[in-house]
């Protein structure tokens, strides 16, 4: 069951090594500012639920969470995507997108699962896709 923790600590690694590296170029600062209640908040639902599809995967061998359309995987990445619309002052930082990050994660349960991935992956990478460039290019356009 752990075996896919590998894959979020890359995952995490490289969303920090391109905000560190982006347009933005934030300072040391900003980089370790608090994240805010509804960032707490999104980042615990996205470790439970990848913990829950974890255990249904791996120990369960159920079909509830991880069906073959898991739709509801799409929840996450949206919530992030609407978090980064809604919260204009909020900035593209490493707080921001490791919350985004998370919001991918559990999609790394089915790395060493014998299920497929499920189909709606590709609107999750689009959303977190979008939610990553906005928030990178709102810091581009208001250096502070």
């Amino acid at each position: 069951m752990g075996a896919y923790i590998p894959v979020c600590f890359v995952l995490i690694v490289v969303g920090r090594y391109w905000v560190m590296r982006g347009p933005a170029r934030l300072t040391a600062e900003e980089n370790d500012r608090a994240p805010c209640r509804g960032e707490k908040f999104l980042t615990w639902a996205c470790m439970a639920l990848t913990v829950a599809a974890a255990i249904e995967l791996h120990i369960l061998k159920g079909d509830i969470l991880t069906d073959v359309d898991a739709c509801w995987l799409n929840l996450l990445p949206l919530g992030w995507l609407g978090f980064t619309f809604y919260h204009k002052d909020i900035p593209g930082d490493r707080t921001a997108t490791n919350v985004g990050i998370w919001s991918l994660t559990p999609y790394a349960a089915y790395v060493f699962s014998p299920k497929e991935l499920p189909e709606s992956l590709w609107l999750s990478l689009c959303l977190f896709g979008w939610a990553f460039v906005l928030g990178l290019w709102r810091d581009g356009q208001n250096p502070a």
